[in-house]
């Protein structure tokens, strides 16, 4: 039995990112019973592509067609002058019947209970809650589920699921931040008028106002993924020698958390979802990441069998920092350093493109049978030669050796662009936005995903 004096369910809700319409589709396609995603404001993920009104309508109706749900993150810490422009915006949600929004602001929390009203309220990591007490007194506040700090030692979270009548989350995979529960004040402070590289931001007028580049406003620039050396206040221009490789010291820079091989213990415990973090990631790693926790939950909960190597593989090949368990093994013998000394991201694998149905954007979920042409959306210059491995939901993949393609009219081509449309034939079924990658080749890191792929809160 349960703590809720239920059985118990080794089978967690899994909860993956949707940080645009296509990955809200690539989450559920590949296995999420859940997906968070955001508006266009308030959400703490300023740079992702997050979805407007409309899109946000599609994605709950399609996350409820599937009899999955949809949550969406109003984590923001809100200024005053934020909250009048939050109470349509709630209002909207509400109308929507979304199945949950994620809060950290106390203020924003009563917003929700006033101008939406029906809709669950779960409360951010944001909130840093590290105790049972306080998961009591957000409980009182009206909150269904609470995901837990990151900081967290498994002892700790046993302590807290087992004296919680509150759903209880938790992240399990990601990007991680250096302070506490992502409450960062660097980027603030460094992009202040008059500081170093504030005159470079002024002059991106695609980025928002300077005053707003706070990680609590969702416009976090990622200064702990940044290169630093040391100065002692006495001894300006005298640097100290705290370097770990020639291009600086990254002491920062923390490492990506992986816990794939903790969810069946995870689960014993009775956690009730696994989230995976995000948003501004690309369609590979949703569904990548999304799979590989997919198969690991169902073997857990014994709705599957096999073996567990794909899983780790899965992993291996999505654009990554090395991996950590971070606090969860606390105490215990080696559980690894867990900042990273260097800034490129492994990547041995990159997204080569989406299957299409070649009839737009909200085309059906029905692909090519075997032999025929297929449609794939190239995302990263491709080739004659190169082998493309298409990803399925059940953990497998088909290969096909690309010998030649064509454009969608029908003229043969020599190599494709990204964001290209190409007709070529395989001989298995394929799906519309099914996920292609192929090798970068053995061993083959970059660091060109780092602007987009850092940050670490939802």
């Amino acid at each position: 039995m349960d703590r809720h004096g239920a059985p118990k369910t080794l089978k967690p809700e899994l909860l993956s990112p949707g940080g645009s319409l296509e990955k809200v589709r690539i989450a559920f396609l590949y296995g999420a019973d859940a997906v968070y995603t955001s508006g266009k404001d308030f959400g703490l993920r300023g740079f992702a592509h997050n979805l407007d009104s409309e899109e946000l309508a599609l994605a709950t109706r399609i996350a409820h067609d599937l009899g999955k749900k949809i949550y969406v993150a109003v984590n923001i810490f809100a200024r005053g002058r934020d909250l009048v422009k939050i109470e349509p915006y709630l209002e909207y949600l509400n109308e929507l019947k979304v199945d949950g929004l994620i809060v950290s602001d106390p203020g924003v929390l009563l917003l929700c209970r006033q101008y939406a009203a029906d809709v669950p309220l779960h409360l951010s990591t944001q909130a840093n809650t590290t105790n049972g007490l306080s998961v009591r007194f957000w409980a009182g506040q009206g909150v269904s589920r609470i995901n837990l700090a990151r900081e967290l030692s498994f002892e700790e979270i046993s302590g807290i699921v087992a004296g919680s009548e509150t759903e209880i989350e938790m992240f399990v995979h990601g990007a991680m931040c250096m302070s506490y529960s992502g409450r960062c004040l660097m980027s603030a402070f460094l992009t202040l008028p008059g500081a170093a590289g504030a005159k470079e931001e002024a002059a991106n007028s695609s980025r928002p106002p300077l005053e707003n580049r706070s990680a609590n406003r969702g416009f976090c620039t990622q200064p702990c993924r940044w290169s630093w050396t040391l100065v002692e206040e006495k001894r300006p221009g005298e640097f100290f020698e705290v370097e770990q490789d020639g291009r600086g010291s990254y002491i920062f820079n923390s490492k990506d958390l992986c816990l794939i091989e903790e969810i069946g213990p995870l689960a014993r415990l009775g956690v009730d979802a696994f989230k995976i973090e995000g948003r501004m990631k690309g369609a590979l790693y949703v569904a990548s990441v999304t799979r590989a926790y997919r198969q690991a939950i169902d073997f857990c909960a014994g709705l599957s069998s096999g073996d567990k190597q794909p899983w780790t593989m899965d992993l291996e090949k999505i654009s990554h920092r090395p991996y950590t368990k971070g606090a969860l093994l606390a105490g215990q013998s080696n559980p690894g350093v867990d900042v990273e000394t260097q800034i490129s991201y492994v990547q041995t694998h990159t997204l080569a493109g989406l299957v299409r149905s070649g009839r737009g954007p909200d085309e059906a979920l029905a692909g090519g049978d075997a032999g025929s042409k297929i449609y794939l959306e190239a995302r990263s210059r491709l080739v004659p030669g190169q082998r493309l491995e298409f990803l399925n939901p059940d953990g497998s993949s088909f290969f096909h050796e690309l010998s030649s393609f064509e454009d969608a009219l029908g003229n043969r081509l020599a190599q494709a662009h990204p964001n290209t449309l190409i007709r070529f034939c395989v001989d298995f079924a394929v799906f519309p936005f099914q996920a292609v990658r192929v090798s970068n080749g053995a061993g083959a890191q970059t660091c060109t995903e780092s602007l987009e792929l850092g940050g670490a809160m939802m």
